[in-house]
């Protein structure tokens, strides 16, 4: 009889490691989302994405030029990976504030920070710019 619950016990350990390899194989071959530049959200992720890419001439075209801003940038804080989540958006007019929610992973599996961060834009032509001193640039003087 002790043989019927460890063959139990055995077939659903397999499933379960089947189920978790299955989740992270579906995870890590999901396409990106596409971006929209046209909107204060997409504006905002694209703008993260490439001052973590280090593209210094990308990351000044979404920001105001009244900021100042020119490349190459003064050393920018730039976290190595991150996932990030539009939680809020509100555009009135010429203007709109996104709201990120921001998940920083350090390396390991337990080492990660999550973080809320406010970002004003403006209306420009077909698309928006970035107002004030979005993190993680906070000056670029």
């Amino acid at each position: 009889m002790t043989n019927r619950p460890n063959l139990v016990l055995a077939v659903v350990a397999g499933l379960v490691v089947a189920l978790a390899v299955i989740a992270g194989l579906l995870t890590a071959t999901r396409e990106p989302p596409e971006l929209d530049p046209a909107t204060p959200e997409g504006t905002v992720q694209l703008f993260v994405l490439a001052v973590i890419d280090g593209e210094d001439e990308e990351v000044v075209g979404y920001l105001d030029p009244a900021l100042g801003c020119r490349t190459p940038l003064p050393e920018v804080y730039r976290p190595s990976r991150i996932s990030m989540a539009v939680a809020e958006s509100t555009t009135t007019g010429e203007t709109a504030r996104v709201v990120l929610d921001v998940t920083e992973q350090a390396g390991g599996f337990l080492d990660s920070s999550t973080h809320r961060e406010v970002f004003d834009l403006r209306a420009d032509g077909d698309g928006w710019i970035l107002t004030g001193h979005p993190w993680p640039i906070f000056s670029c003087k």
